[in-house]
Parts: C-alpha cells; sequence; structure tokens
C-alpha cells in the first residue's frame, strides 16, 4: 500500500511539473500532456483519484453533441448547488480527464475538492471501456451514435458493442445509470432491460420529417434485426420508430414539446420531467442542441436535481467553444460551427439556411489530420445541395480544400453563386478568414462550418488577434460573445 502511494505521489508531481511546463512555455494549456505521463508512470492514477470524488461522476459521450451537452449538465450543476470538476477544454481522452483530477491533486495523490464536488466527464467514445471502468461512473449520458472517424473507430455497431460490453463489464453492486437518447435506435437499446435508465427525446409532432437522411446509420432493428421505419425523423436517423417486428422506440422521461426557432438567437421550447414543466429558451440554435439541453436535464434527474435551478442555468448557456461561438470582428459578426461528420455538417446547413433568406456569406474548411479523421470521404454523404442558390459568397479552406471545392461544385453550391458573389479556394485559413470577413457588409454575418483541427486552428487564430481567449480558459468556454478590444 505504501509503495503505491509513493508511485502514485511520484506520478502526480511529474504530471502536474509538465502541465507547468507545457503552459509555460505556450505550448498548449496543460490539458493532455500531464495526463499523458501519469498515466505511463501510474496506470492505476485513474481509478485512484477518479473515486475520490464525493459525489461520483459523470460521464458524457456519443458521436455528436458531447462537448456542448457536458457543459450544460456543468451549468445545471452549479446551478443545483453542486462544485463540477469538469474536462471542459474537451480533452476527452482518459489522459484528458486524468489531467483535469490533477489539478485538484496533491503531491500525496489525494483530491483537494469540497464535499460537494462531482465529476463531470466528456468522454471519446473509443475511450468509454477504460473511463468507465475506471471511474466508476454512476451516471453515463450517451447522446447519439453515427458515423464518424471510420479509419478509427469503424462501424457504428462496433462503438455499440464495446459500450454494451463495457456496461457489462461492471461489478454487480455497482449501481449505474443510464441517460440514453430514446430517439436513437442504437442507443435506446444499450440498457438491455437491465440498467437503471432515464431517457429522452422530442415530443413535438411538427418537428422533423417522414424519412431519415439517405446515409443513416439506423436501418435495421438493434434488436432482432429487422428492418426500422419511422413515422417521423428528427435529424440523421433520430426519430420516432417501429421495426417489422415490433420493437419501438421507448417512451422518454424528458421530453421537449412546442419548439419553435428563433434564428441565431436560439430555441424556445416546452420542457416537460418527472419533476414539472417549463417553458424555456435556449440561447443556442439548432434542433441537435435542444437534444443536449435534454440529455442534461435528464442527467440532472438522474442526480436528483430541482427542476428551477435546471431550466434557469438552461436559459443563460451561451454554448461551448467552437460550436455556434460568435465573435465581432471589424464591425461583422462571426459565427462558428462544428460539422465533423455528415449528420453534423447536415444539421449546419439546415440551420444556416433555416434563419431564411438567401446570399449568406459562408466559410467552410475540410482538414484530415489524426483528430479529424484522415477519410474525408463523408463530404460525399453531406447534403450541401441545402446550400444551392442560397450562399453569395462562399470561401473554401483546410488541408483538403481542393477536395471540399470539388464536392461543392458537384453539389452546385458554386454554380449557383450570383455573377455580384465570390468564390475563393484558399488553402490556409488567416487568409480564408480575412477574405471572408472583409467580403461580408459592415453588420453582416460570416458563417464558418469547419472541421475539428480546423477549428481548432481557427480559435487560436482569433486568441492571438484578441478576438478570442484559449479555449482552455475556463472564462473563454462558456461567456457570452465576444468583442475585440
Amino acid at each position: 500500500m505504501r509503495s503505491r502511494r509513493l508511485r502514485t505521489g511520484f506520478a502526480v508531481a511529474m504530471g502536474q511539473i509538465a502541465g507547468w511546463v507545457s503552459r509555460a512555455v505556450g505550448r498548449g494549456g496543460g490539458t493532455a500532456l500531464p495526463g499523458l505521463v501519469v498515466d505511463y508512470l501510474d496506470p492505476s492514477a485513474l481509478a485512484h483519484l477518479a473515486r475520490q470524488l464525493p459525489g461520483g461522476v459523470v460521464m458524457v459521450t456519443g458521436t455528436n453533441g458531447k462537448t456542448t451537452t457536458s457543459h450544460l449538465i456543468r451549468a445545471m450543476l452549479e446551478a443545483a448547488g453542486w462544485a463540477p470538476i469538469h474536462n471542459a477544454s474537451g480533452s476527452n481522452l482518459s489522459r484528458g480527464v486524468l489531467a483535469t483530477l490533477l489539478r485538484h491533486a496533491s503531491f500525496t495523490g489525494a483530491l483537494r475538492v469540497p464535499e460537494n464536488a462531482i465529476g463531470v466527464f466528456e468522454t471519446d467514445e473509443a475511450a468509454v471501456p477504460r473511463v468507465l471502468r475506471d471511474t466508476r461512473a454512476r451516471v453515463l449520458v450517451v447522446t447519439n451514435l453515427f458515423r464518424d472517424q471510420l479509419d478509427r473507430y469503424g462501424e457504428v455497431n462496433a462503438i455499440a458493442q464495446q459500450w454494451r460490453d463495457a456496461i457489462s463489464a461492471l461489478p454487480g453492486s455497482h449501481d449505474l445509470c443510464l441517460v440514453l437518447n430514446a430517439d436513437d435506435p442504437t442507443v435506446s437499446a444499450l440498457d438491455g432491460g437491465s440498467a437503471t435508465t432515464i431517457r429522452f427525446g422530442i415530443g413535438d409532432p411538427d418537428v422533423g420529417r417522414d424519412a431519415p437522411d439517405h446515409a443513416s446509420d439506423a436501418n435495421f432493428c438493434p434488436v432482432c434485426g429487422g428492418r426500422m421505419r419511422y413515422i417521423r425523423v428528427t435529424y440523421g436517423h433520430l426519430g420516432d420508430f417501429v421495426c417489422d417486428n415490433g420493437h419501438a422506440r421507448p417512451t422518454p422521461a424528458v421530453v421537449a414539446t412546442d419548439i419553435q426557432a428563433d434564428g441565431w438567437e436560439g430555441t424556445a421550447f416546452t420542457l416537460k420531467t418527472p419533476r414539472g414543466e417549463r417553458r424555456v429558451s435556449l440561447p443556442v440554435p439548432g434542433l441537435y442542441n435542444v437534444y443536449n439541453a435534454l440529455a442534461g436535464v435528464a442527467s440532472s434527474e438522474a442526480l436528483g436535481c430541482d427542476l428551477e435551478p435546471i431550466a434557469s442555468a438552461i436559459g443563460t448557456f451561451r454554448g461551448a467553444f467552437g460550436r455556434f461561438e460568435r465573435f465581432t470582428i471589424d464591425g461583422r459578426r462571426l459565427v462558428m460551427v462544428l460539422a465533423k461528420n455528415p449528420v453534423g455538417m447536415n444539421e449546419a446547413l439546415r440551420t444556416v439556411v433555416g434563419r431564411g433568406g438567401s446570399g449568406h456569406h459562408v466559410l467552410v474548411a475540410l482538414n484530415d489530420f489524426d483528430a479529424d479523421g484522415r477519410d474525408v470521404s463523408w463530404i460525399w454523404d453531406a447534403d450541401f445541395e441545402i446550400l444551392g442558390g442560397q450562399v453569395s459568397c462562399l470561401t473554401i479552406s483546410g488541408h483538403r480544400a481542393d477536395d471540399l471545392a470539388v464536392r461543392l461544385k458537384y453539389a452546385g453550391v458554386i454554380g449557383s453563386i450570383p455573377s455580384s458573389g465570390t468564390v475563393t479556394v484558399l488553402g490556409g485559413l488567416a487568409d480564408a478568414l480575412d477574405g471572408a470577413v472583409l467580403g461580408a457588409p459592415v453588420g453582416g454575418t460570416v458563417v464558418a462550418m469547419v472541421t475539428y483541427t480546423a477549428m481548432l486552428e481557427l480559435r487560436s487564430l482569433l486568441v492571438r488577434r484578441g478576438h478570442a481567449r484559449a479555449y482552455w480558459d475556463d472564462a473563454g468556454v462558456n461567456s457570452p460573445e465576444v468583442t475585440a478590444r
């Protein structure tokens, strides 16, 4: 026991030194390297530190919405009187969770946190088995499961099986509550009818369409393999479903009805929960952000939180970095939207077009680095055709700008740009940003739809120019629109 404490203490000390050096030399915010160092020196450190949290751990995973949902949960729990320990930077592998815990650890490996501390850890899909096993999370939130980075994750069925195996591997004495999206056929079936489960979903029959996107990842029932039939689709393959053998969408406990979108300003909806209902206004746009809010509410329900502070937190939420984050540059508004897979891009496109009118100023950037996934063939499954006739100034950028330009040409977007408009292909994001912003009128809006590493690069550029704060700085992560001074 003494030798283990010494080993953990030494690993924690080395990790904290690595974080200090990383920040001192300007190589990042110490959001991953410290955890990598500690994990190498003591693989048991994550379990040792996480299980000291008095309130336990809430894990958040899924293809889309992890970061926003975890930020929403953090805001809700703070409003309810908890003290969340949160990997707010989005560093969501086990090393990122460890780095977050290290900031609250002593050199002896003891956590220095208040009695109401609770972990809120966004977790990469592939990291779920390790993080769930080590932290013994009391709540596991799953937002959705879409095709993403096939070269890294494989098909969605493989990921779902990994999650099921991880849940089944927990000791029988472990009391885990699953918070699942009832509208996702694969996610809603993860509990296998055994774990304590709270489901959330959209209950507005006027929202959505009759059929899923052509790139749907849920054409067959995850329970019996029968053909899936949709009564209503909200987005992607989410919606109200039933298979040929009668396996249907389960009834969610947390529901959004009477949904009303208000452009960039957000979405209002009626929130129905086991603790009552409230009319709320979420200040970030997009139907998928309504889902994120519902996931947060369901998580709060699992923890026994009162509804009033939770509803209040929804109304004051301002989004996570890079996810409909807004900046003012030279009198123009820049709206940054992360879009990293077909479903995410489709919803970003629909949100842009859903504002009404035409003549939009759009910057689209595509990268293919490790964090993005090397395979960019997914752009051919994204419905860029939605933008046809809607854009007056189009700027295409990123490491794979030429591939993206070809896709937009075949989608008819480039050919629909009016003669008074512009189409520009610039691989460098700095030049692309300058061109896109200067091409918009003063008071106008530029929408930047970017893949993950392009988002990080664009934010880094904005930080250097004084338009934003570093994303690992909590003060700059969940705050209103930033205006350059």
